[in-house]
């Protein structure tokens, strides 16, 4: 039908010159509740428009005069269309007049039922095409929340929906740093355009619309929750590696002391929960991962806030089931649909830098002297056993409780694996000093451990879990 008006129009604009202004076609015609990417003289939105027999809509490259659009609703409008005298080479030669409102019909996928439960991944932002996805959102429609990655960082924040209107409302997130300068520039752009800010919004198929006076300013497209950039079916990538803490329950932390390793194979998890060691089991399947009740270590910390923070960790991670999402360095645990956890995969640098690292810790170590206060499950006071290392000569020795005792060690990244150890023959009158003596001796001789060194004390773990534990003592006591 409008093909065939513009026909007409055609014709009778090409016919020789008349002394009058041929008169304007007045028609009838549909307006779709949403916009569409175009192109004319550059990339634009267009109305869709289509006549009363059409089937299919199609792009005007131009405005009604005197239509307020609004997105989300149907039009049906009486319009005349006249032709423009000498258009500008970028313009129509046509020009469309409101005549009447015949008809305003909201639509009812624009309900928030129509956004809930899903994932949208942002692929255009002021007229600029986005296509890496890394910033998407997700709403929940219980807790009316809106989480989601905003580039670099994780997101989250309110909303609310009231007819075709989105509004976003305490919009926040983490502070990470990222490397690439366009993904900062282009995250502090999106996170600034949606914050406290109201939209038209609407959804077109498997498309989701954010209009402001007219026109499209964010778009996103559904995407799969179950697909590789939401989720990361295999857990074994995170494993071995050390994840820390970066946020829990929209507080975002730094240098937090809260960190997890995965031992994908034994189903452990090992870490620090800020001043105590924890450990415990884990299970994963597809995106869903869940926690034992953590165990953790009983000493006490000097800052409030920090046991506090661990208190807040290990009730808020053992027993519950989350769903996690992997997005480069970045783990997101959701529950509820809400983002409560998100951890960072810590950096070792180059090897020059690691290896330095490395150095000095052991420089630490090799100045103090070890006393093992846990031996497997049993914690010991006064045990008589303890340790100090030659870093120089890699080289132990000490007291195993009754007998002197000594070795060889070596230490690679966060690994250490002790030779045979050897002691006196001393035979003591205290049969479970001399019985703890042979389970150390047993326990470490010719074994590897991973280890870590806490505020206060070395650490030798097992399958991910705490077999000996040492305090540390100034070696002139």
């Amino acid at each position: 039908m409008l093909l065939e008006l513009a026909i007409t129009l055609a014709t009778t604009f090409m016919a020789p010159v008349q002394s009058k202004q041929s008169p304007p076609k007045t028609q009838v015609i549909y307006v779709k509740e949403s916009k569409e990417p175009c192109t004319g003289v550059a990339p634009m939105e267009c109305l869709q428009i289509k006549g009363v027999n059409d089937a299919d809509w199609s792009n005007l490259y131009t405005n009604i005069s005197g239509f307020k659009y609004t997105p989300g609703y149907r039009y049906k409008l009486r319009v005349k269309i006249t032709r423009v005298k000498n258009p500008p080479a970028d313009g129509s030669s046509l020009k469309y007049t409101l005549a009447k409102v015949l008809e305003k019909k909201k639509i009812s996928n624009t309900g928030s039922a129509a956004i809930t439960g899903k994932k949208w991944v942002l692929v255009k932002m002021d007229n600029e095409a986005i296509s890496d996805g890394a910033i998407w959102m997700e709403f929940d429609g219980t807790q009316k929340r809106m989480h989601g990655k905003s580039g670099c960082n994780s997101m989250m924040g309110a909303y609310i929906t009231s007819g075709s209107d989105l509004t976003f409302s305490k919009t926040a997130g983490t502070l990470m740093a990222c490397p690439d300068r366009d993904v900062m520039r282009r995250e502090t752009s999106f996170m600034k355009q949606i914050g406290d800010q109201t939209f038209q919004y609407a959804v077109a198929g498997q498309t989701l619309n954010l209009f402001q006076n007219g026109n499209i300013v964010l778009q996103f497209r559904l995407e799969n929750k179950d697909g590789n950039t939401s989720g990361n079916n295999n857990w074994a990538a995170i494993g071995n590696k050390k994840w820390t803490l970066k946020m829990i329950n929209e507080g975002v932390i730094s240098n937090s002391g809260v960190w997890l390793q995965f031992d994908e194979d034994k189903k452990r998890f090992s870490g620090k929960g800020g001043c105590n060691n924890i450990s415990g089991g884990y299970t994963a399947v597809k995106n869903k991962i869940t926690f034992t009740q953590a165990m953790s270590t009983r000493m006490m910390c000097g800052d409030a806030d920090v046991m506090r923070r661990e208190s807040e960790f290990l009730k808020q991670l053992g027993g519950h089931t989350f769903t996690y999402t992997v997005n480069g360095e970045t783990i997101d645990l959701y529950e509820g649909g809400k983002l409560v956890m998100q951890f960072t995969l810590e950096s070792n640098g180059n090897d020059q830098q690691g290896n330095a690292s490395n150095n000095n810790q052991w420089a630490f170590i090799g100045s103090k002297k070890w006393n093992v206060i846990k031996l497997n499950d049993a914690t010991i006071s006064n045990s008589g056993i303890w340790l100090e290392f030659d870093i120089n000569q890699k080289r132990f020795h000490g007291k195993g409780g009754c007998n002197s005792i000594s070795g060889g060690y070596n230490a690679t990244g966060d690994e250490i694996k002790f030779t045979q150890g050897i002691s006196t023959r001393m035979a003591c009158a205290d049969a479970d000093v001399m019985r703890r003596e042979a389970e150390f001796l047993k326990l470490i001789s010719d074994n590897s451990f991973r280890y870590d060194v806490a505020e206060q004390t070395l650490n030798l773990y097992k399958d991910g879990k705490i077999v000996v534990m040492f305090g540390m003592q100034d070696k002139t006591l």
